[in-house]
């Protein structure tokens, strides 16, 4: 009985870990510790689309155009879908058309601190393209994530979260696989428990 519960765990694990491997993390660019980074994180999927995004070096940074220190950003003016920011979403719209930014200074505190780096959530009523569905990454200069960008379709089109320092808070699939581990490891030590219980 245990080994039948033991089986199916391990297939259930193999398939989410099939679906996590499916959507592997791309590494879109490195920021400069002066610089930051600026780039197309989708050019490899959309050659000369400008789908940009920005991140900052931990100095004045001040990307598309804005006149106020940055953290990080995103440029959808040079696509060819309509983009909008999504109500949870609280990043700055820049003059530029589909231009926001998520300022360095927020009303609870500076950057770099995970609770004041506001996801930013976005929305097209046009589907993604399915190769442009993905978890793409902006690395700091040490090579460690400092930003994850995250596309998907929903029941509303194509939605895009641009997540500040997402090392802070793990991902639904780890959290996923974590649970099940415990959960089969829970069953093993019952059955065991009964097994030994019904031969004393």
């Amino acid at each position: 009985m245990t080994f039948k519960y033991l089986l199916a765990g391990a297939a259930m694990a193999a398939g989410l870990a099939g679906a996590v491997a499916a959507n592997a993390s791309v590494v879109v660019g490195t920021e400069d510790a002066v610089k930051g980074f600026t780039g197309n994180f989708l050019e490899s999927v959309f050659p000369g689309t400008k789908y940009l995004v920005a991140s900052d070096g931990e100095v004045v940074f001040r990307p598309f155009g804005a006149t106020f220190d940055v953290s990080d950003g995103l440029d959808f003016s040079g696509v060819p879908f309509v983009w909008d920011q999504a109500a949870d979403s609280h990043w700055t719209a820049l003059t530029a058309k589909q231009t926001w930014v998520l300022p360095a200074t927020t009303t609870c505190g500076s950057e770099n601190e995970p609770k004041c780096e506001f996801v930013g959530h976005f929305i097209s009523p046009s589907a993604w393209n399915p190769s442009a569905i993905g978890t793409w990454l902006i690395l700091n200069p040490a090579g460690k994530v400092s930003d994850k960008i995250v596309t998907f379709n929903s029941a509303v089109g194509a939605e895009l979260k641009f997540y500040s320092d997402p090392f802070s808070v793990p991902e639904a699939s780890t959290w996923t696989l974590m649970l099940m581990g415990f959960g089969g490891l829970g069953a093993v030590l019952r059955r065991r428990r009964e097994t030994a219980t019904a031969a004393a």
